[in-house]
């Protein structure tokens, strides 16, 4: 573990020492403690070998009983965890740090601001609506006004008018005055060239995850993730169906997420929270190609890449299906 925080960290890595602390026995069973110093920022790593899934409800509560002992910021450490748990950790804001390369430090933030200098953090990329907008005139390959747009998208005018300014800097789009109205279109009439052109800035959609209980969905949310990925490829059925819904619905207001690595007479859902409506750019019950795409943004899993190709396929051919 410490060779991690030395490439991660290097001369800002001041000190990493395993130490120990006077706990209750559930607390340092299977446990080892390092005490880790970062340009004076001191935290301490609860490593644990246990393979076996953790209870994020449990992890909360013993994130506070180490806090409370050690008098310092805590981090769990494992040896590696899957995507699921990565972002149920990160959606509870629980810090920690895995062996295969992923490390979450919301208490680092302020640090991260002052002494990072990657060259990728500064490169552009595209804001939610700007995406959003560029996938429609993607897929559609047409002119529209901005106030068309807006309408089509169910977005306001004001921020359409922001995001085509992002996109006309970016170069995928022109503008044409047409009466009082400014008209827009794609820069590059075939697809394939004005996707890789768009390619360098795209993000991606999911906001957060949720689990519900399977059957409050009513149907309207489209296919997104491994499950949809299943469905049009040659991946194997996931574990959860899952679902993409915009983050804003009045849906969640009233949704009450359920622990998936608890036992339930029903089945589980996993749901996407998506920074923009998938549900306008979706066909046939999915997810559009491209967002689909990006929804596996930093993925290492090599099935995923090669099912993601025959994904990129369709982009060429996609048709949205909302109105």
């Amino acid at each position: 573990m410490q060779k991690l925080f030395e490439q991660v960290y290097g001369k800002k890595l001041d000190s990493f020492k395993e130490t120990e602390y006077s706990l209750p026995l559930y607390l340092q069973d299977g446990k080892s403690f390092y005490a880790v110093t970062v340009s004076g920022k001191t935290f301490v790593v609860v490593f644990s070998a246990d393979k076996k899934r953790f209870n994020i409800k449990t992890l909360k509560k013993q994130l506070i009983s180490y806090q409370n002992a050690t008098k310092e910021s805590v981090v769990f450490g494992f040896e590696k965890i899957s995507s699921f748990q990565r972002k149920s950790m990160i959606e509870n804001e629980i810090p920690f740090v895995a062996l295969n390369g992923q490390m979450y430090l919301p208490f680092m933030g302020v640090f991260f601001k002052r002494c990072a200098t990657y060259e990728d953090a500064t490169r552009e990329r595209f804001t939610p609506i700007a995406q959003f907008l560029f996938l429609f005139l993607l897929y559609e390959n047409g002119s529209y006004t901005k106030a068309e747009a807006a309408k089509k998208l169910q977005v306001l005018p004001m921020s359409i008018s922001r995001a085509s300014k992002q996109l006309r800097e970016m170069g995928l789009i022109e503008e044409k005055r047409h009466g009082t109205e400014i008209v827009m279109s794609v820069s590059v009439n075939d697809r394939r060239e004005l996707y890789e052109k768009a390619e360098q800035y795209l993000i991606n959609p999911i906001q957060s995850i949720m689990y519900l209980p399977d059957g409050i969905m009513d149907g309207s949310a489209p296919a997104s993730g491994e499950f949809s990925l299943s469905q049009r490829s040659d991946l194997g059925y996931p574990e959860y169906a899952e679902y993409a819904l915009y983050k804003n619905l009045p849906f969640f207001k009233e949704a009450v997420g359920v622990d998936p690595y608890l036992n339930y007479e029903t089945e589980i859902v996993r749901i996407q929270k998506w920074k923009y409506d998938p549900v306008m750019l979706s066909g046939n019950g999915q997810v559009d190609p491209v967002s689909l795409i990006c929804a596996f943004a930093g993925t290492d899993d090599e099935r995923i890449h090669k099912c993601l190709q025959q994904v990129k396929e369709e982009i060429w051919s996609w048709q949205i299906t909302k109105n």
